[in-house]
């Protein structure tokens, strides 16, 4: 009797273990797009701050040029008090310096008489504050112009991404966690990458094993409990259910996956700091045909189709 009552506590147990297993994967879950979020909104305060700073910038500039004007005019009136003939230039003119040597000899050679020593200096004096004003404003260009030069020229869009197509050859357990696979996937390489997926829940052990797939194959490797994972299996996921990707007939590891209209070599390695592949993540969809797409785009391998999920139709894809 005893023993009885001992066994059916041990199974109680075991349950309740399996189930907290399963709601701390599924936190782990949570907090990881939790995160992605938090990382998304500091990337738009860093760039709505930097547009605010350049708007700031223009109205510096806009301000200054009016300065610079303004002491030009007064700079005309000090010559024309000075005796300094002022030549009106057409519009689109070159002018010869030739012009200016011999008008500008012409307050020189009246140096000698009484006063002149003071205008000269007056001269100088403005000449001086208008040449400060201008390298004033040479600055402000010079510091606006790396402003908005700053964001990378190249458009931030999924021909930065390398997508292949991948074979999973073998998969395991992570010995580690309970969520997680470990696979080795031919990706046209020398050698085949190692890969950990949180797919446990979602596709049985027997159903990865020689397995086609789409991999995403440039973001940074990362240590997934002790294990390095050099790639990522694409999937289309919804919180109840994820369906990993799968190419079109006749494609090989190594293909190229391409989208129309975004030409372009993928990046060698995603910068983590450029947070790239979560900016692009959020376009990524399959349609009503269950196609992968990108902002409506189909996933496609040049020449042998598209490619798509099993079932799961308007879903997200990471």
């Amino acid at each position: 009797m005893f023993l009885t009552r001992f066994l059916i506590k041990m199974a109680a147990s075991n349950a309740v273990l399996n189930r907290l297993e399963q709601k701390g994967a599924e936190a782990d879950q949570v907090i990881e797009y939790l995160k992605q979020q938090v990382a998304l909104l500091k990337e738009k305060a860093i760039l709505q701050a930097s547009l605010r700073e350049e708007k700031k910038l223009r109205v510096e500039n806009a301000k200054l040029k009016k300065e610079i004007e303004g002491l030009k005019q007064e700079l005309i009136q000090a010559e024309i008090r000075n005796g300094v003939k002022q030549i009106a230039v057409p519009p689109g003119t070159a002018v010869s310096t030739a012009l200016f040597s011999s008008d500008v000899s012409q307050p020189t050679a009246v140096a000698s008489s009484p006063g002149s020593k003071d205008q000269i200096k007056g001269e100088d004096e403005e000449k001086k504050k208008k040449e400060k004003v201008e390298k004033k404003g040479e600055k402000k260009e010079k510091k606006q112009q790396p402003a908005a030069g700053s964001s990378d020229a190249k458009p931030v869009d999924v021909s930065r991404l390398d997508l292949r197509v991948g074979c999973i050859i073998t998969a395991k357990k992570h010995p580690d966690a309970d969520a997680l696979y470990i696979e080795e996937v031919d990706v046209g390489e020398v050698s085949p990458r190692t890969v950990v997926s949180g797919l446990v829940k979602h596709v049985p052990l027997d159903q990865m094993q020689n397995r086609m797939a789409i991999l995403l194959c440039n973001l940074k490797p990362a240590k997934m409990r002790g294990v390095l994972s050099q790639a990522m299996v694409m999937c289309a996921s919804s919180p109840e259910k994820v369906e990993i990707l799968a190419p079109p007939p006749g494609a090989v590891p190594g293909d190229r996956i391409t989208f129309e209209g975004f030409p372009g070599d993928p990046e060698k390695e995603l910068n983590p700091k450029k947070k790239i592949w979560e900016q692009i993540q959020p376009d990524l969809h399959t349609n009503d045909q269950c196609v992968a797409t990108y902002k409506g785009v189909p996933f496609e391998v040049k020449g042998k189709g598209v490619c798509r999920a099993e079932t799961m139709a308007n879903s997200g894809i990471k």
